[in-house]
């Protein structure tokens, strides 16, 4: 396998190329191209241009620039020979660019070729078709359940932060947990940024069990890194925490996103709450994917070690059931999702902000 990222940011760097040299026997080579010459990661076979990175035939592209980016590497993307594509999370990052990809996508030649990727994805499969996997390792008895059995969903992304010179919290590098030295704008605030990783997880769960896709959100409320309100027509100030409540294929939701969690962090997954009184809940701990069955006083638990971007990796780019190769049919289908919750969450941002 090839691999070819166009863009060779912090993504690449501190998540991508950790995992996949941990997967070398399957990855023959790694090229890259990025517009920044500065950014020549170890491990990656710099091209000198986007032609030359099309040009080395790459079994599978990825692309990895900044999000306001996506859109036009993927459509340079489309116009080459090549085979397959991943775009990362958002798959746009601006409301206007939406009909624009639909359209890209619309023929079904090119929508095959397109996987819009958003790595927790690869956690749906703790609970995907009612059940607790057999890759989880703990306790014997392994709950079942239905649709039918889900009264409500609640999405979690609560990630630690530290603090500057001043006391004020600031983000840290989800990867390395080191200070993050950007300067965070709009639109990559929570809902936009994290928000897609708990909707995603929280889709893929649901889809495994039957359920329609249909997504409905409303903002109850969102605040800065400080702890401030977003006014109306602030178009640069980024959302520090965020609070959504809507409905997904008819099952209540409830999202928690904040990025200045305080130095401990918070709850990273979903509680499933079931009518029984029962909760399922998968949550990140310590580097390990846990999931836990709470019925009253007694809690019965499951984990799986390694990183996200690892079994992300493993299990749906490169691994022996990776989708573009076990289930090619069911990429479009991955892709719209992805879309919708963008598209979602996007105008869950301009209603906050004003039309933009």
């Amino acid at each position: 396998m090839r691999l070819g990222f166009i863009g060779l940011g912090a993504v690449v760097e501190t998540a991508y190329l950790p995992a996949l040299r941990r997967l070398a026997p399957a990855v023959e080579a790694v090229l890259g191209f990025d517009i920044d010459p500065a950014r020549s990661p170890d491990g990656v076979e710099r091209c000198a241009s986007l032609d030359a990175l099309f040009a080395a035939s790459p079994d599978l592209v990825l692309v990895t620039t900044s999000s306001v980016s996506h859109l036009a590497a993927l459509e340079q993307a489309l116009a080459s020979r090549a085979p397959r594509i991943v775009v990362e999370k958002p798959v746009v990052a601006e409301l206007v660019q939406i009909d624009r990809l639909k359209a890209l996508l619309a023929p079904p030649a090119a929508a095959s070729r397109v996987l819009a990727l958003d790595h927790w994805t690869a956690r749906s499969k703790g609970l995907a078709a009612g059940r607790v996997g057999h890759e989880w390792i703990g306790a014997d008895e392994r709950p079942r359940f239905s649709l039918a059995d889900v009264a409500r969903l609640e999405g979690f992304l609560q990630e630690p932060s530290g603090f500057n010179e001043a006391g004020e919290p600031i983000a840290l590098n989800f990867a390395t947990r080191t200070p993050d030295t950007r300067t965070l704008r709009h639109p990559d605030g929570v809902i936009l940024d994290i928000g897609t990783h708990v909707l995603a997880l929280m889709r893929e769960v649901v889809h495994a069990l039957g359920g329609k896709d249909d997504l409905a959100l409303d903002l109850v409320e969102a605040k800065d890194r400080l702890g401030r309100p977003i006014a109306t027509g602030d178009l640069t100030t980024a959302e520090g925490k965020a609070r959504l409540e809507g409905s997904l294929g008819g099952i209540p939701v409830e999202l928690w996103l904040d990025k200045y969690a305080g130095p401990a962090g918070g709850r990273k997954g979903i509680r499933i709450h079931l009518r029984d009184g029962r909760t399922l809940d998968q949550d990140m701990r310590e580097g390990k994917d846990v999931i836990e069955l709470v019925d009253g006083g007694r809690v019965s638990r499951w984990q799986r070690a390694g990183g996200i971007y690892g079994h992300c990796i493993a299990d749906q780019l490169l691994g022996p059931h990776a989708v573009f190769q076990a289930a090619p049919d069911l990429v479009p289908g991955m892709t719209r999702r992805r879309i919708a919750e963008v598209e979602s969450l996007l105008r869950v941002q301009q209603a906050l902000r004003g039309p933009h």
